[in-house]
C-alpha cells in the first residue's frame, strides 16, 4: 500500500480536495441539517423514535473514498418502523431526484406506500441555521400524482442520467394569512400590508387539488407549501411499539433485514443476540446488513466484536469501501474499546490515508471520543490524518494544553506548530500566554497564535497578563487581520499578477 508523504504528488492533490469537499460540504449541509429538524419533528410533534438510517444522514463530512451503500431513506423509527425521506430545499418545492435505472427511481430504496417524504425549506446563510416546519407526503400520495410531475432535462451520462421531478405546487414569497378560494377559483391571501394575492395558476393543475391549509393560517413566506396536487400525509403520529423486529430480521427484503439490525442495535435489544450473531456469520447475507450485525452485537458486548471489526479492518482482503464504512459505523459505538481500536487503525501506518484519518476523526467527533488519544496524530507524517485529527477535536481539557505548552517549548517544530494551532483555534489565551515566559521557541509559537486571535479576545481573556511588551509584539500581526489587501485583496492581487504577459 503506497502512503501519502507529506511531500507528494498524492498528498497534494488529496489536499487540494479539501476545497472541493467544503463546497460540497455546504451543499451537503442543507441536507444534514434539515434531516436533523424533522427528526426533531418528529419525535417532539409524534412520538416517534427516529434514528438515522442511511449513515451520515445527519452529517455534512465528505469523504473521497466512495462506499457501495443500500439506497435507504433517511430516518427510520425504531418503535413503529415508519421510514422516512428528508428533502430539505434551500428554495422550496416538492421535488425529488429520479433516475429510469433499475434501483435508482424517485420512490427507490426501500420507500413503502405508507413510508413519508418529508420537505422543508432550509436556510444555512444565517447563524444558527434555520428550518422551517416540514411538510409530510406518503409514497403512496407521490405515486398517484407522479403522472403531474414536470421531468427536468436529463444530467450528463456520467451522473446515471439523472434527472429531477418536480411536483406543481405554491410556496408564497410573502408572509400573509390564508382567507380562502373565492368564486373564481384563486386562492386569495392576505399581505401583511393587507395587499390581497389572488393565485390562479392552479387553476392549470390536473385534480385533485389540495390546499394545505385553513381559512385565517398565517403563512410564512418562502417556507410554507400552501397548495398542490400530492394529498398531505394528515396525521403521521407513531402507532408505538408495533413493529415485530423478529420477523423483519427474518424478512426476504435486504432493506427490511437491515432496517431491523440497525434498530435493534440502537435500542440495545438482547433478545435478539442470537439472530444477529447468526446473520453477522452468514457469508450468503449482503455485507452491509452483516457489518451492522456486527456493529448492534458491539453494543452489548463491545470487546469481542470490536475486536473482529478491527480484524476485518485489517484484512488485506476486505474492500476498501467495506473498511471506510467500517469505521464509520465504529465511530458510533459509545465505548472506550472502539476509540482503542481508533487509535490503532489510525495509527496503522498500512492502511490508506484516509482510513487512518477517518479513524482520527472518529476520536475527536465520534460517539466514544477521546482527544487524549489523538496526540500522537496530531503530528501524523501523513499531513490527511495530522489535518483531521487537529480538526476533530472540540475540546482542549486542562491536562492536554498544559501537555501541548510543554510541546513548544521542545525541539520539535513539527510537535510545536501543532500545539500553537491548537491552542490557537481554541482560544486557550492562557496557555499561550504562558508559553511566553517559558522562552525561546515557545515563546515565539505562542507569540504567533496569539497573533491570529482577535485582539478582543486576547484582552478580554488575558486581563492584566497581557503586558505592554506583549501587545506591541503582537500589534503587527493584529493589524494583519485588518488589512484588507492581506485579507480579500490578496486573491485579487494574486489573479491580476499572472496577467501581465502582453507580447509586441
Amino acid at each position: 500500500m503506497r502512503r501519502y508523504t507529506p511531500g507528494s504528488h498524492e498528498c497534494r492533490q488529496n489536499l487540494v480536495g479539501f476545497k472541493e469537499d467544503a463546497d460540497f460540504a455546504r451543499f451537503v449541509s442543507v441536507g444534514a441539517i434539515g434531516t436533523e429538524a424533522v427528526a426533531n419533528h418528529l419525535q417532539n410533534q409524534f412520538n416517534h423514535q427516529p434514528i438515522e438510517l442511511e449513515r451520515y444522514a445527519m452529517a455534512n463530512k465528505v469523504w473521497q473514498t466512495k462506499v457501495k451503500r443500500l439506497r435507504l431513506p433517511d430516518l427510520l423509527c425504531v418503535r413503529c418502523g415508519l421510514r422516512v425521506e428528508s428533502r430539505a430545499k434551500s428554495k422550496l418545492k416538492i421535488m425529488l431526484s429520479h433516475s429510469d435505472t433499475p434501483g435508482r427511481e424517485w420512490d427507490a430504496g426501500g420507500m413503502r406506500q405508507d413510508d413519508l417524504f418529508a420537505f422543508l425549506h432550509t436556510d444555512i446563510s444565517q447563524e444558527p441555521p434555520h428550518c422551517g416546519v416540514p411538510i409530510f407526503f406518503s409514497t403512496k400520495a407521490l405515486r398517484a400524482s407522479v403522472a403531474q410531475a414536470k421531468r427536468s432535462a436529463p444530467k450528463a451520462a456520467s451522473e446515471g442520467s439523472e434527472i429531477t421531478l418536480t411536483w406543481p405546487c405554491w410556496v408564497p414569497t410573502k408572509r400573509g394569512q390564508y382567507l380562502g378560494v373565492d368564486d373564481e377559483g384563486r386562492i386569495v391571501l392576505s399581505g401583511v400590508d393587507e395587499r390581497v394575492q389572488r393565485y390562479w395558476q392552479w387553476r392549470n393543475w390536473a385534480d385533485p387539488r389540495f390546499v394545505y391549509v385553513e381559512p385565517g393560517d398565517f403563512i410564512t413566506g418562502d417556507e410554507q407549501v400552501l397548495a398542490g396536487v400530492v394529498e398531505q400525509a394528515s396525521d403521521p403520529m407513531c402507532a408505538g411499539k408495533t413493529w415485530d423486529l423478529t420477523a423483519a430480521l427474518h424478512s426476504s427484503e435486504v432493506v427490511e433485514r437491515y432496517a431491523a439490525v440497525k434498530a435493534a442495535g440502537s435500542v440495545e435489544h438482547r433478545g435478539l443476540s442470537n439472530t444477529l450473531s447468526k446473520i453477522s456469520g452468514d457469508a450468503n447475507e449482503d455485507w452491509r446488513v452483516r457489518l451492522e450485525a456486527q456493529i448492534a452485537l458491539a453494543r452489548l458486548e463491545p470487546d469481542p466484536w470490536i475486536r473482529r471489526i478491527t480484524e476485518q479492518i485489517s484484512d488485506a482482503e476486505t474492500e476498501a469501501d467495506q473498511k471506510m464504512e467500517a469505521v464509520l459505523a465504529m465511530s458510533e459505538l459509545p465505548s472506550e474499546a472502539a476509540a482503542i481500536s481508533l487509535d490503532q487503525i489510525a495509527a496503522n501506518s498500512d492502511l490508506p490515508s484516509e482510513l487512518r484519518a477517518a479513524a482520527a476523526w472518529g476520536l475527536g467527533q465520534g460517539s466514544a471520543r477521546n482527544p487524549e488519544l489523538l496526540m500522537d496524530h496530531f503530528v501524523d507524517p501523513e499531513r490527511l490524518v495530522a489535518l483531521h485529527a487537529i480538526s476533530s477535536v472540540d475540546e482542549l481539557s486542562s491536562d492536554l494544553q498544559r501537555t501541548l505548552v510543554g510541546w513548544m517549548a521542545g525541539d520539535e517544530d513539527n510537535r510545536a506548530s501543532a500545539a500553537a494551532q491548537l491552542l490557537q483555534r481554541h482560544g486557550c489565551v492562557e496557555s499561550l500566554l504562558e508559553a511566553t515566559q517559558i522562552g525561546d521557541s515557545a515563546r515565539l509559537w505562542a507569540l504567533r497564535a496569539l497573533g491570529e486571535l482577535r485582539p478582543t479576545l486576547v484582552r478580554c481573556l488575558a486581563g492584566s497578563r497581557l503586558t505592554s511588551e506583549i501587545e506591541a509584539v503582537l500589534q503587527p500581526m493584529w493589524l494583519g487581520q485588518e488589512d484588507w489587501l492581506r485579507q480579500d485583496g490578496k486573491e485579487g492581487l494574486d489573479a491580476l499578477d499572472v496577467q501581465k504577459i502582453r507580447f509586441r
